[in-house]
């Protein structure tokens, strides 16, 4: 028996289709912000509802990927048995109907069908709006009623390699189109649509990887000339019109003879049929798409709609519905069949987009530009710096660095690696040459970073990312030979900074568990290099050194020296420093008791910062590994489904931890938790930690093989 509450929840649950095979990402309105608005409640009336309705086993929260978002939010799914009671209250559809059979296409599925038997590389091409989308979704639909596997890519402007291999594989990928390759079977359909919108900047390498994967079916669906519409040894095949007797289905408010006068006139393109309105004039048979778009479909919309519909015409993403443009716009577009919908994000269809950017001058582009850049500028929230950011480049404005790393902080690498791009490309200047360089670090594109550190005017600063490209590639050799280069010119306090925070990355820089004897002497050896200069170096370095002399002291079980150290730390700052309080706690989880547990369970439930607790959790979850408490996973779960920005980059550390211990307290979702984690973790730096994950990852895969 559901309460009042429980049966709203699991009716608005109810009406929100998904696609339980394939969907990786979720429709934002599955969220629990979305969720709550639609009910009219705050977020915090919820929780009741939705814990009840978990513990009966009926809703299910998990933290994923959400259309339109840049991070992880949590969301809402209703269960094999909240579906069940869902259809029992009359409150939802079945989400598994077949599809209905796509209209006058059957020749070219069948087509191919038969082309993907065999593994290679297929490109379907065609005109924008076509039905090349529509045509590989009911291939990839027929090849799950064969249950065979097939996986799906939609490309945008911030597609890269490790987005398109996280879609197509779900696991992390080394900086390396022939190691990704591998990772590709020769079983599965991988479809890659809109392929024409990738960025110049990943274009080639995911070609690479394309070509490096003959041995699996790739089904590459793009729109004119492009990269790969040229690739060697792939089949290609050319979506036409559709045949005339199919125009009345297409619009069946039509008298067939006027529907197929229509189809005649415009080719049997199905979009164009579709834009077409009782009052239009039949155009004369042969009559462009394009040239009907300007003088018919657009010519018809109002001034105010039609001003909008030039602004979207150059917006480099999808928007979300609720960032600018009113009910009413949105309404006299999509009756146009003008919009293309993603979740609660819609953007001009590549019809429009094509034939409306064709008709404008460079210098309106411009002038639009400019003037979306200031609207955008007072719209709160990280993707509007994205937009703003795209804007002010493409008007010709200069940016600035401070904006430019706010982008890359808040929006994302994959963002900010595009956008930087585009400036570069208009002007060099050395401080974005930097920060296009850091962006490709946190992709994990090693390689791409060399490239554009060739050209940062600042020697230091361009030494300092080619040694995390060294890092990152595993070549510590190099890395540690430009780091000595970089220690032996540097003034004693940088020379300082850079021992000491060498040190603390050594000791973060890996995967939860204590220090071996090796690592320990790595990190002491680094901070001896201090002693010469330990009395110009200042309180914070020098409290972090004895810190960590403190940790690998106790670590490696060496007591005399730890309680030495510790009695240094304390002539320092004093017995009750929050931080050795906490060290020393961290310390001490190591001989786990009922007293040790109690102060834990204790310091958890008064923290209130979610990293602070989070960062507690974890160090419990060390201690526990072989027999978590049961208290120690709920709160883990509890703290981890708080949706909170990471604002400092230890958050998104501590973030990415989270991920971890999330795989190793749930098995059967450890291969997703895992490869966030991986993920995560390269995004802030720690590529040690990622790659020996990664290596981690593929063990659990060989063993599930077996």
């Amino acid at each position: 028996m559901l309460t009042g509450p429980e049966e709203r929840l699991v009716a608005t649950l109810g009406k929100i289709e998904i696609d339980r095979k394939q969907r990786r990402d979720f429709p934002p309105e599955l969220s629990l912000p979305s969720v709550a608005q639609s009910l009219g409640v705050v977020r915090s009336a919820l929780h009741q509802p939705i814990s009840s309705l978990e513990s009966k086993g009926i809703v299910r929260p998990i933290k994923s990927n959400v259309i339109g978002e840049r991070r992880k939010r949590t969301v809402l799914i209703l269960t094999k048995k909240g579906l069940a009671i869902s259809k029992q209250l009359g409150l939802s559809d079945s989400n598994d109907d077949d599809l209905k059979p796509l209209l006058g296409r059957e020749n070219e599925i069948e087509d191919l069908m038969k082309i993907l038997r065999d593994p290679g590389i297929v490109v379907l091409t065609g005109l924008p709006g076509i039905g090349k989308s529509s045509v590989a979704r009911e291939v990839l639909s027929r090849y799950e009623k064969l249950n065979k596997s097939a996986r799906w890519h939609t490309c945008d402007l911030v597609t890269n390699m490790s987005s398109l291999m996280e879609s197509w594989s779900g696991l992390p990928i080394a900086d390396d189109h022939k190691h990704a390759s591998g990772v590709l079977d020769s079983h599965t359909l991988y479809i890659l649509d809109e392929a024409q919108e990738i960025h110049e900047i990943n274009t080639k390498k995911i070609r690479l990887l394309i070509e490096c994967s003959e041995h699996a079916r790739i089904l590459i669906v793009t729109r004119g000339q492009t990269l790969f519409s040229s690739i060697e040894n792939a089949k290609k095949l050319t979506l036409e019109g559709l045949s005339h007797e199919f125009a009345a289905d297409i619009r069946a408010n039509l008298d067939p003879k006027k529907a197929s006068q229509v189809s005649i006139a415009l080719g049997g393109h199905p979009l164009a049929i579709k834009m077409w309105r009782e009052g239009d004039e039949i155009p004369a048979p042969g009559t462009p798409v394009a040239k009907f778009i300007r003088t018919t479909v657009l010519d018809r919309l109002d001034s105010e709609t039609g001003e909008e519909l030039e602004n979207l015409i150059i917006e480099p993403f999808p928007i979300p519905v609720k960032s600018r443009l009113g009910n009413k716009v949105i309404d006299k577009l999509d009756d146009a069949s003008i919009l293309k919908w993603t979740g609660l994000n819609f953007e001009a269809t590549h019809l429009i987009r094509n034939v409306g950017s064709a008709a404008m001058g460079e210098n309106k582009k411009q002038s639009l530009h400019g003037r979306l850049a200031s609207r955008w500028s007072n719209i709160e929230g990280p993707i509007a710096r994205g937009f703003e950011l795209h804007h002010l480049i493409s008007a010709g404005h200069e940016i600035s660095v401070e904006m430019a790393s706010n982008v890359l902080d808040k929006a994302g690498p994959s963002v900010a690696s595009v956008l930087l791009a585009n400036a570069l490309e208009r002007g060099e200047r050395s401080d974005l040459r930097l920060l296009a360089a850091q962006a490709a670090l946190s992709l994990g594109e090693a390689t791409k970073a060399l490239e554009i550190s060739k050209r940062i005017e600042n020697k230091k600063e361009q030494l300092m990312i080619e040694m995390e490209c060294y890092r990152l590639m595993g070549l510590e050799s190099k890395y540690y030979e430009i780091e000595k280069s970089i220690i032996s010119e540097a003034e004693d306090e940088e020379k300082a900074t850079l021992l000491v925070r060498g040190a603390v990355l050594l000791h973060d820089d890996r995967l939860p568990g204590y220090l071996t004897q090796e690592l320990g002497r790595k990190i002491i050896q680094r901070l001896d290099e201090l002693q010469d200069i330990e009395g110009k170096v200042k309180l914070s370095l020098s409290s972090s050194s004895l810190f960590l002399r403190y940790i690998v002291a106790s670590d490696l079980g060496e007591a005399y020296l730890a309680a030495s150290l510790r009695s240094l730390i304390v002539q320092s700052l004093g017995e009750g420093h929050p931080r050795l309080e906490e060290t020393d706690l961290k310390l001490r989880l190591k001989s786990w008791n009922e007293n040790i547990q109690i102060e834990l369970r204790e310091r958890i439930s008064t923290t209130q910062d979610k990293y602070e607790k989070l960062k507690l959790i974890h160090w419990g979850l060390l201690a526990t590994e072989k027999c978590i408490p049961k208290w120690l996973i709920e709160a883990h779960e509890e703290c981890f489904m708080r949706d909170e920005p990471t604002v400092r980059k230890e958050h998104g550390r501590i973030e990415a931890f989270s991920w971890f211990w999330r795989g190793v307290i749930n098995p059967d979702q450890r291969l997703y938790c895992w490869t966030e984690s991986s993920k995560r973790l390269r995004s802030c730096g720690c590529s040690n930690a990622s790659s020996e994950l990664i290596k981690r990852i593929h063990g659990e895969i060989r063993f599930e093989r077996q």
